[in-house]
């Protein structure tokens, strides 16, 4: 009866959902700033009608045996929303967690996908998007630095690169870990049994390409299409995570006018003292993002008040630095 009732609760607590039909991608990332102090973001990428709801819910899973087990659900407020090629991208952050050293798996599920022109079933599958997270020393999972197009032109060779680099890249990477992108499925569920079930009527893009250089796509007819992608992370040659994210691409006769809102977060830049406890001072404008990749606060060239911050690992494009 007791087994029964434990089956019932995480069927009814993993699968909190909000209405998803205005999301239009994700990503979830899991940032460490020391082995005590670990906290995990929700990327989406909404269309405008979207209303943005205060809180959302990831349930959290953990290694038991050889298979993931329900631990509970974790709660991500504070929403930040910006624009990006006319859609809301909205960040959500949960507090830090008390997590054991072991492997974890993070999963937000929401009801539904929106119509979408290369799946017939999508409004009657959810919005699954995932990471697989090792809790071990200096471990964050890879991060969105600037976001996908979502605007993409008919006809001809839209191009997204470097997915990793040092100038404009897509995705980042602060641990120095390797890393690789790939292709993967749009999902429509997460089942019992721990497994990611993706849209039976789901087809995959044509003329498409994904790889650590690019992600490159030649469409010859407009629509909103959906894919997903898969981004795997090794240390020392052993996998120690994997994210599973999901995005939808607008094929449009052209995007001349649109704006990719691509910023360079990649100069290096020289900060001192560091570790720093109220001040820094900084050789350039830039921005503070925590390792979770979310904009904490603007900072000029020179002297700058960092006293508000909590005491953590910090960014300034990919210079790092300790805030005491």
């Amino acid at each position: 009866m007791k087994v029964k009732f434990l089956l019932l609760l995480s069927l009814i607590l993993t699968t909190f959902v909000t209405k998803g039909s205005h999301i239009l991608g994700g990503m979830l990332v899991v940032g460490q700033t020391s082995q005590d102090s670990t906290a995990i973001a929700m990327n989406l990428v909404m269309d405008p009608q979207g209303i943005v709801p205060p809180k959302q819910y990831v349930a959290q899973y953990e290694m038991v045996n050889g298979f993931y087990d329900y631990v509970g659900s974790i709660e991500l407020s504070n929403p930040i929303t910006s624009q990006h090629q006319g859609m809301n991208l909205v960040i959500y952050t949960s507090d830090y967690l008390d997590l054991d050293s072991n492997k974890y798996r993070f999963v937000a599920n929401h009801c539904c996908w929106g119509p979408v022109t290369n799946s017939s079933g999508s409004v009657s599958s959810n919005f699954i998007i995932s990471a697989d997270y090792w809790h071990i020393p200096n471990n964050s999972t890879p991060f969105m630095e600037n976001p996908l197009w979502i605007n993409i032109q008919v006809n001809s060779v839209n191009t997204m690169k470097p997915v990793w680099g040092n100038f404009n890249c897509f995705f980042s990477q602060m641990d120095n870990d390797s890393v690789n992108i790939e292709m993967d499925d749009l999902l429509s569920n997460y089942s019992t049994t721990g497994s990611f079930v993706p849209q039976t009527t789901f087809n995959q893009l044509t003329n498409y390409s994904v790889s650590n250089d690019s992600i490159s796509w030649t469409p010859n007819t407009l629509g909103r299409y959906a894919t997903g992608f898969k981004i795997t992370e090794y240390r020392n040659g052993q996998k120690i995570g994997e994210q599973r994210m999901q995005w939808s691409f607008y094929v449009l006769n052209s995007t001349v006018s649109i704006d990719e809102n691509i910023v360079n977060r990649n100069m290096e830049y020289l900060i001192y003292p560091n570790p720093s406890k109220d001040f820094i001072t900084v050789d350039n404008d830039g921005i503070i993002y925590n390792t979770l990749g979310v904009k904490v606060m603007e900072v000029n060239k020179g002297i700058n008040n960092i006293s508000s911050l909590p005491k953590g690992i910090y960014y300034i494009s990919k210079t790092k630095f300790i805030k005491q």
